[in-house]
């Protein structure tokens, strides 16, 4: 998980959102930003799965993916990635090694 200074707070979402390059994959949509800092946060929406659990489930994954790149890379920049519908049909197994090759695209 990522510590709260490195995630992205509502403020600021907005304008990276608005600004940034977004990338389009089966499982997510990737927004990147640059900047000085590494700051970046996951989205889950209702359209994913109606149940709150599950939503954080999904968003836990993500954070933790995002917090091996960024130890491995030294990232910089800030990162936006909101989950797609698609996302809930993978299993335990394949979220991690899908995901890793779809986020590392982009963070490359």
């Amino acid at each position: 998980m990522l510590k709260k200074s490195e995630r992205l707070d509502r403020s600021s979402f907005t304008t990276y959102f608005k600004k940034g390059k977004k990338t389009n994959g089966v499982y997510t949509t990737i927004v990147t930003c640059p900047s000085p800092t590494f700051l970046a946060t996951a989205v889950v929406g209702k359209k994913v799965s109606k149940k709150a659990v599950t939503r954080n489930s999904i968003r836990r994954r993500l954070y933790g993916i995002l917090e091996l790149h960024r130890h491995d890379q030294k990232l910089t920049g800030v990162y936006i990635i909101i989950a797609k519908p698609e996302i809930i049909k993978l299993t335990k197994k394949a979220f991690a090694s899908t995901l890793l090759e779809e986020v590392g695209r982009v963070l490359k």
